[in-house]
């Protein structure tokens, strides 16, 4: 799997709908589900987590979780889905994901996380990876970090996403944590340099690809979040920047005919969900204002539809 460009995982964000929308934006990026908390998996109905239907993108399931059998199960129930990889989530800094013991909170165990990790690995039928922080508190981002991953690559993890700050646990909510933590990015570059056998992706702060791709060519990939949900339409370059595609992309009209062939097969719920997901696609145009109006709107689709097309149209004919 070519993990050049990822569009990190976002609570409340990447859901299937936004996953959708993305891959029609960009071929090649590697999407990722929102985090999933295993007990979600194993004692609901999984279809109803794990849906990936319509997606053709590579497409990676993250997990959260602390006890080694209830993700093994999950990751079982994982199996018979259309996932490319298996994430276990060990970067996210909220207070309710550590009074769950799961997430940021669990770097300090590394036991803990490779008997969690070695139990996903035997069952998993598709790689089992981590994405974690350069530390969690005090934590030495230096020679504890070293010895978190030393431990982890010795029973087979080989991929890390690494959010490129520390996490902050106390006195930091999780949105703090995304900003007030200073970014670190040679220490990313030292983790690919001492470990060279692993594949290293960074993540945090990254909004301009093309500088991206020289400034962190020499790690395995990037990834990229809330620049991709505020600005979708970046995802336009993507497939050009990193995978040196020559197809031409799709538009921005028949992203909207095709999102909405996609919305009239949703329940009610869904497709107010869907619709939510689209309200960045315009920022900048002309009329902007409009088209979330629209989305927000209780009009029939057929006529937000034709709206939204009218708005891009009058924008491209006064650009030109």
């Amino acid at each position: 799997m070519d993990r050049s460009f990822c569009i990190a995982p976002m609570m409340r964000r990447t859901d299937r709908h936004f996953r959708y929308l993305c891959g029609l934006l960009s071929k090649e990026s590697i999407l990722f589900t929102e985090m999933i908390h295993a007990n979600a998996i194993n004692r609901n109905e999984p279809e109803r987590f794990l849906n990936n239907s319509g997606i053709s993108n590579a497409t990676v399931l993250q997990v959260g979780g602390s006890s080694p059998e209830e993700l093994k199960k999950a990751t079982l129930i994982a199996n018979e889905f259309n996932y490319s990889e298996i994430n276990l989530n060990l970067g996210c800094p909220s207070s309710k994901v550590q009074s769950g013991n799961f997430g940021a909170v669990l770097m300090k165990d590394v036991n803990l996380v490779k008997n969690c990790l070695t139990e996903m690995i035997k069952v998993s039928a598709k790689e089992v990876t981590v994405k974690i922080r350069l530390g969690v508190d005090d934590l030495n981002i230096y020679q504890g970090l070293d010895y978190f991953i030393e431990e982890l690559s010795k029973i087979g993890v080989n991929t890390f996403y690494v959010h490129a700050r520390i996490a902050l646990l106390k006195g930091l909510d999780p949105k703090e944590n995304r900003t007030i933590p200073p970014l670190n990015y040679e220490r990313v570059f030292q983790i690919k340099e001492d470990f060279k056998h692993l594949n290293v992706i960074i993540n945090g702060g990254i909004g301009d690809f093309k500088m991206a791709k020289d400034k962190f060519k020499k790690l395995d990939g990037i990834m990229a979040g809330r620049a991709i949900y505020d600005l979708p339409f970046k995802l336009f370059d993507v497939d050009h920047i990193f995978y040196n595609s020559t197809e031409i992309n799709n538009n921005l009209i028949s992203v909207i005919n095709e999102m909405f062939e996609y919305i009239d097969k949703l329940d009610s719920k869904d497709e107010i969900k869907t619709k939510f997901h689209m309200l960045n696609l315009f920022k900048g145009l002309n009329n902007a204002k409009k088209s979330r109006l629209l989305l927000l709107s209780n009009e029939k689709n057929d006529k937000i539809k034709n709206g939204l097309k009218d708005i891009v149209l009058a924008s491209e004919n006064q650009a030109a």
